[in-house]
């Protein structure tokens, strides 16, 4: 008897219903700003803009930039991106050596998966073990751009290294890719 006194509204009303407004939601969960909002919303502003007239958030990003690189401390020591450039510009294979042990000095192995693929051209049985290492932990988050290439490497180094534990490090990580 419930459902016979209920009439089934049409489209149009529906529709007339949305248009107008009536049937939106009102009361604590509504849209509309509250006093409690704002005054939040005032309050972060506050916040952030002392923060930023603090000077911390500068001192932060350059940190930041000296570690990755992109701003170094000291003129004559070079840049993260100045012996990538020289790595990946090496005429040979000597020369990619000496640009990498520059690099491996100053830095740590990088998060990025084409100059790791360089890494595995090092003689050091060890450098090459810590670039495999770090592949491995990149591949839980990230793929490598250039898969052909990084495949071709870790085939190279499974069929020729002289050393086991690459052999079946590259393996695992052919694997895994």
């Amino acid at each position: 008897m419930g459902d016979e006194k209920r009439r089934r509204r049409s489209w149009r009303e529906i529709d007339r219903a949305r248009d107008s407004g009536k049937g939106r939601a009102s009361g604590p969960g509504a849209s509309r700003p509250s006093r409690g909002r704002a005054a939040a919303s005032r309050s972060h502003r506050n916040a952030l803009d002392r923060l930023f007239e603090s000077g911390k958030v500068g001192e932060l990003v350059k940190r930041r930039d000296e570690e990755t690189g992109l701003l170094t401390s000291s003129s004559a020591s070079p840049s993260r991106r100045a012996l990538t450039e020289k790595i990946e510009r090496a005429p040979d294979r000597a020369a990619k050596v000496a640009a990498l042990d520059a690099y491996l000095e100053r830095f740590s192995p990088p998060a990025d998966f084409d100059l790791l693929t360089h890494l595995l051209d090092h003689p050091d049985p060890d450098v090459v073990g810590d670039a495999l290492d770090r592949m491995e932990e990149l591949l839980v988050t990230d793929k490598p751009r250039r898969t052909r290439t990084l495949v071709a490497r870790l085939k190279t180094l499974r069929d020729l290294s002289e050393w086991g534990r690459l052999r079946r490090r590259a393996e695992e990580l052919l694997e895994q890719i």
